[in-house]
């Protein structure tokens, strides 16, 4: 039986850098080398496992892979192995393939180390070195050193500590630790201002590291430096020089932050936002220009073959500088960002200041409710709402346990539930809020919602959603939804994949026949904020936007503190390139209204 473990996108990703590792052991072709690099990229930074693409027939539309390594793919997701990679890895140890996990530790020392001190397999690998390392028999061997030996153990025993943890947090959680250590940075007053770097100011699900630019003058770079690296939640320093240094904070995470000056502070924002495809992209167009893109500067070819360089202390200059439209961080993933910019075809993407209402949202009211109670009254969600300036919100409590009900004990409960509501909050008549009384409720194996028929009937919304069962196969799971979506006042699919990041891919569906009734039934996909979820994915978003159905960004609170996490969908809506006219929860309350009567 094949062990599907083997084809999560980290395992591919690692098979793909094996490869090319190999390649460069073997001092074969480097554009084979660049290939493999290259995939490694691409599918490091997938939105949906690459293995379910391959299983959707769909390996073909990834951008930039190409034909004969997906041909190799293909097969080792058949049949769990690849004649071609197998003839690869021929001659090198298991080990070096593991040691280059190692922070530190590259394909050629990895190599020699293997070699010399006959590490063979892949569960000795770390381990056994760190022993030898400890006894130090590394610092003898030429080009290593007592240096290079102690930087080895550090990395081996950091390695050993972040094996235990997740490798990859989640965009909301990297990103509440960035803001404290921008915080703790700014508290120093030869600190200019900060900003989040890489794939988290990308905004993307998930991310490794951290990183932080930081403006200054150039005579205060070195205070600057012995400020971050005495932050509270240090565990090592890794690495300290003039104009950037690296620590490793609480439990195991690299945070890196570089120093520069207001002239270039928006050329290095640029360059170290990325994506590397976004920038080896942007790179070759500037190059037609005769113009060179670094961290530093744009450097301009003259005709007497000198160069002038440009500075720009902002990305939009710098984009507008090149002939482009400015193109927002999370929009840089090197796929067609730069051809739309050219002729100034990029949409305004939804913000957070669009959104007028939340109708993903639980109380403390006990309607005898299948899954968890939130938090609060209905009153202090109410009063959040306001807080927030929402025109509308909607209030979805989970369904009352249906097996454990009858049809007119639910209708009862829904009864009173409502007259509570409109008695609670008939005193915040005069703030002009207009509140919806919806139901999240369960989708049964068979499709059939967990609620009687006649139930419906005092709700103005429900919100279906899939909490069981999600091991059914795609045709089976998409039938399931369609049957759930064609029923009465059913507004909207919540967390339409059911995943939990780092924790459970979800289910799979077959979108087409989804966008169809979507659009038969003017349905909402929602993009669910709740941070373990950021479901739907990017990709997802996009190619619903593409089909003309309409998203909705909810929160999925549990507490009124968790309507503030309507940031984190608004972010993945707009790495999905969602606009404000894609999004319902941006739409006017008389145009809201219309919607949710359809």
């Amino acid at each position: 039986m094949i062990n599907k473990g083997l084809f999560t996108n980290k395992e591919i990703t690692h098979l793909l850098r094996s490869i090319a590792a190999a390649y460069l052991i073997k001092k074969d072709n480097r554009f084979k080398i660049i290939a493999y690099q290259n995939t490694a990229d691409i599918v490091e930074n997938l939105t949906r496992e690459i293995y379910h693409i391959w299983e959707e027939g769909d390996l073909d539309k990834i951008q930039g892979l190409g034909k004969y390594i997906r041909s190799y793919l293909e097969e080792y997701f058949r049949t769990g192995k690849s004649n071609q990679f197998k003839n690869i890895f021929k001659g090198i140890p298991e080990a070096v393939f593991e040691l280059m996990k190692v922070p530190s530790i590259g394909p050629k020392k990895a190599y020699v180390l293997s070699k010399k001190f006959n590490i063979k397999t892949k569960k000795e690998a770390v381990e056994k070195l760190l022993k030898i390392a400890k006894q130090g028999k590394i610092a003898g061997l030429p080009n290593f050193g007592e240096k290079s030996q102690d930087l080895i153990i550090k990395s081996l025993e950091l390695f050993n500590k972040r094996s235990s943890t997740l490798e990859r947090m989640t965009m909301p959680y990297a990103l509440n630790m960035a803001d404290d250590i921008c915080s703790y940075l700014q508290k120093n007053r030869l600190v200019i201002k900060t900003e989040i770097l890489g794939s988290l100011r990308r905004k993307t699900e998930t991310v490794g590291d951290i990183d932080i630019a930081v403006e200054c003058k150039n005579k205060n770079k070195k205070e600057i430096i012995e400020h971050f690296l005495k932050y509270s939640h240090r565990i090592s320093t890794e690495a300290s020089g003039e104009s950037k240094a690296s620590i490793i904070i609480s439990p195991g995470i690299r945070v890196d932050i570089r120093l520069q000056e207001h002239e270039t502070f928006g050329t290095l924002l640029q360059y170290f936002t990325g994506s590397k495809r976004h920038n080896i992209r942007l790179r070759e167009f500037a190059q037609r220009k005769s113009l060179s893109v670094s961290e530093f500067s744009i450097k301009e070819k003259l005709a007497n073959n000198k160069f002038k360089s440009h500075n720009f202390d902002n990305e939009k200059d710098l984009y507008n500088f090149l002939g482009l439209q400015y193109i927002p961080p999370e929009l840089r993933e090197g796929t067609n960002e730069i051809e739309l910019a050219k002729t100034n075809k990029l949409s305004e993407l939804i913000e957070l200041k669009d959104i007028k209402g939340d109708f993903h949202i639980h109380s403390n009211y006990d309607l005898k409710v299948s899954h968890d109670l939130g938090l609060n009254t209905y009153d202090e969600l109410f009063l959040k709402a306001k807080s927030l300036n929402y025109s509308y919100i909607g209030f979805s409590d989970h369904n009352t346990r249906f097996s454990n009900s009858s049809e007119s004990e639910i209708i009862n409960l829904l009864k009173k539930r409502n007259l509570f509501i409109h008695k609670s909050l008939k005193k915040y008549k005069k703030y002009g809020i207009s509140y919806f009384l919806g139901l999240e409720v369960d989708v049964l194996t068979s499709g059939l919602l967990a609620l009687p028929k006649k139930a419906s009937e005092h709700l103005d919304y429900i919100i279906a959603a899939v909490h069981s069962s999600f091991e059914m196969d795609t045709e089976t799971m998409t039938k399931r939804v369609i049957t759930a979506l064609s029923q009465d006042k059913v507004k909207i699919l919540a967390h339409p994949t059911g995943r939990l990041l780092n924790k459970r891919d979800g289910y799979h569906l077959d979108w087409s026949k989804i966008f169809e009734i979507c659009k038969q039934k003017d349905i909402a996909l929602e993009i669910n904020s709740w941070p373990e979820r950021l479901d739907l994915s990017d990709s997802i978003i996009k190619e619903t936007i593409d089909n003309n159905v309409k998203l909705i960004i909810n929160t999925d609170s549990h507490a009124v503190s968790h309507l503030d996490n309507m940031i984190f969908g608004v972010s993945i809506a707009r790495r999905g390139w969602a606009k404000k006219s894609d999004i319902i929860n941006s739409y006017n309350t008389k145009d809201l209204i219309k919607w949710i009567r359809r």
